[in-house]
């Protein structure tokens, strides 16, 4: 046998002892014969590694190795890149759903699915998704630290441990270990938590309210004219029953609702309408305390008050007088004057008992027009008059004096209408009224307080009322003066108060039986959904910052030249501590001392390009 070449005598090709730890490795085949390579000059038993070049002095094998394990390193990472889509998938589709909603009102999905509950389903599968390369990505900053130098092996939990959830994260940020990388992916992985809570914040359901121009009906009237024909000379008419319940209405109900006689329509109990203008009746009331005057009798036994009109108070007896003047018997009316009630008394309203203090205050009622703002909130009717007009010309020849009926036109101010109230209701009003709101007082004296039941006069209503400043029995002459001083010392300005009830719940009755439909908006309150977009920036800085972590730990695997074992515990154990490094740990029992006795010792990862490797004791301090 001849001698081997210098070539094949050189280290390169000779045989070594396999170490025990390395008998099971498997070898590539030999390269066969036929891909054998010489180089001129050299002896054909020494042949060159396949694809060699002379000028690089490597093999073009050993270049295609290296590429095929760039590629299957970034390869590896497939599975949590597709769950980083996973999770910007869902929190896009969180802001997808959100907006799309945005301002609308809350939809109605089956099952009782709530929009909240998507967000919420959503929210999961994110941070599911999520935890798949941010656990990955840490565990592999273990294997990273340990080949590119020197560390603690009590390192090698901290990343494990970091992993595995935000309290291992958090531990190792607060153990400053984890570097730059590991800090981020840590912080990442305490951000994360914030994302189901935080995804929870973003819709809200506020009410607002929605008009819709169905539902809502109101009246306006333009003539008013029915009138019953009455059975003599002196009531050739009398108002219709709808008016009659209005004044009762307006006169006794005391119910804060005038205006129940007008069939408004509101189907959700709160609409409005654009301004009304209508044919009404109005009232004005005004202080004529100042021109009250004393007289006596001729025989100076009993002293009253009077005013030029001719109303009367005949003694501070009489608590409370009623005198009524209609158009027929008063020469300066107008034509819209349906009454005049002048009301007189001797006790002032919140006054001192027995201290006499007369007043007097006279209040109108009239055919008018009146522009209303009119909304109806919460089922009740709230009526705003805007302005009003009213028909002031005086009759040179009073006509009604005369027997001659007339109608009463008012012409509106704004939108130049004329609006008619005729004849025939006017004299119907004026005769009924006239019974109505005959003269009459409210007494209060020993004289009549001594007198018995049987003998009062006919007409007398005696009430024990509790109101007024000398409280006790009250001798009223009509049920309207009783209405009167009951409202007088009731209510502020109760006597107002009165006329403005009986002037709106007459102007309810006309509108309800001459009035034209008047269309309004209905409003109702819908729930809508309203986002604060502010809260979603933590799902997106979450799924942003995750991407950045994930690309972050890819390309440091790559740079490092650390295999992609990533979270493996099979890698753990085949590449755990070399024979030197088990035999230090050997003699400690409990897992604390192991623990201790980590941290005082430093390894690298010696893994070879090859495979294998193992952690090696570097040094102890």
């Amino acid at each position: 046998m001849s001698p081997l070449s210098p070539q094949l005598q050189s280290p390169q090709y000779q045989y070594h002892q396999v170490p025990e730890q390395m008998a099971d490795v498997h070898f590539a085949p030999p390269v066969p014969e036929k891909q054998l390579q010489f180089r001129v000059g050299q002896d054909p038993m020494a042949p060159s590694p396949v694809g060699w070049d002379p000028k690089m002095g490597t093999t073009d094998a050993s270049s295609q190795k290296s590429g095929e394990s760039l590629f299957s390193k970034a390869n590896s990472w497939t599975y949590e890149m597709v769950s980083m889509l996973v999770a910007i998938a869902a929190v896009g589709s969180i802001i997808a759903v959100l907006s799309y909603y945005d301002g609308k009102p809350l939809p109605s999905w089956p099952s009782s699915l709530t929009i909240n509950a998507v967000v919420a389903i959503l929210a999961t599968v994110a941070t599911a998704s999520m935890s798949v390369p941010l656990s990955s990505g840490l565990g592999q900053l273990k294997w990273i630290r340990f080949k590119e130098g020197r560390a603690p092996l009590s390192d090698m939990e901290l990343f494990d441990d970091a992993s595995r959830g935000p309290y291992g994260a958090l531990n190792l940020l607060l153990r400053a270990r984890g570097g730059f990388v590991g800090s981020f992916g840590a912080i990442i992985m305490v951000i994360v938590l914030l994302l189901n809570p935080f995804s929870q914040q973003i819709a809200t359901f506020p009410v607002r309210t929605v008009f819709s121009p169905i539902g809502a009906t109101n009246y306006r009237a333009e003539k008013y004219g029915p009138a019953l024909s009455g059975n003599s000379d002196a009531a050739p008419y009398v108002p219709i029953l709808p008016l009659k319940a209005a004044v009762y209405n307006g006169m006794f109900a005391e119910n804060g609702k005038p205006w129940l006689g007008l069939p408004v329509n509101c189907q959700t109990g709160n609409c409005t309408w654009e301004p009304i203008e209508t044919l009404a009746v109005c009232y004005s009331c005004v202080d004529m305390s100042e021109y009250i005057e004393r007289f006596c009798s001729n025989d100076t036994s009993g002293c009253g008050w009077s005013l030029p009109s001719g109303a009367r108070l005949n003694s501070s007896a009489q608590v409370l007088s009623m005198t009524s003047l209609f158009p027929g018997s008063a020469a300066k009316s107008s034509y819209s004057t349906i009454m005049k009630l002048i009301f007189m008394g001797s006790e002032a309203q919140g006054g001192k008992p027995d201290v006499v203090q007369p007043w007097a205050r006279q209040c109108t009622l009239s055919s008018c027009v009146q522009t209303l703002r009119s909304e109806m909130v919460n089922g009740n009717l709230n009526e705003t008059i805007i302005s009003q007009t009213t028909n002031d010309t005086i009759p040179s020849n009073d006509a009604r004096i005369k027997g001659v009926a007339e109608p009463v036109l008012i012409t509106s101010n704004t939108t130049n209408t004329v609006y008619t109230m005729k004849a025939e209701a006017m004299l119907a009003i004026e005769s009924w009224f006239t019974m109505l709101f005959r003269n009459g007082t409210a007494s209060r004296n020993t004289k009549f307080t001594n007198q018995t039941m049987n003998n009062l006069p006919g007409s007398a209503i005696v009430v024990n009322l509790t109101v007024g400043i000398s409280s006790g029995v009250t001798f009223f002459d009509t049920d309207m003066v009783q209405a009167f001083y009951w409202n007088y010392y009731e209510y502020p300005r109760g006597i107002d108060m009165l006329m403005s009830d009986l002037a709106i719940s007459m102007t309810a009755s006309i509108r309800a039986v001459s009035g034209k439909m008047v269309n309004g908006t209905s409003l109702s309150t819908e729930t809508f959904v309203s986002v604060r977009w502010g809260f979603v920036t933590i799902p997106v800085l979450a799924v942003l910052l995750g991407s950045a972590f994930l690309v972050m730990a890819v390309i440091k695997t790559l740079t490092s030249g650390a295999k992609p074992w990533k979270t493996s515990a099979l890698a753990m154990l085949f590449h755990g501590l070399d024979e030197d490094a088990r035999e230090k740990f050997d003699e400690l029992d409990s897992l604390a001392d192991k623990r201790r006795e980590a941290r005082g010792i430093r390894v690298k990862l010696d893994a070879p390009m090859g495979g294998g490797g193992t952690l090696k004791i570097d040094r102890m301090y």
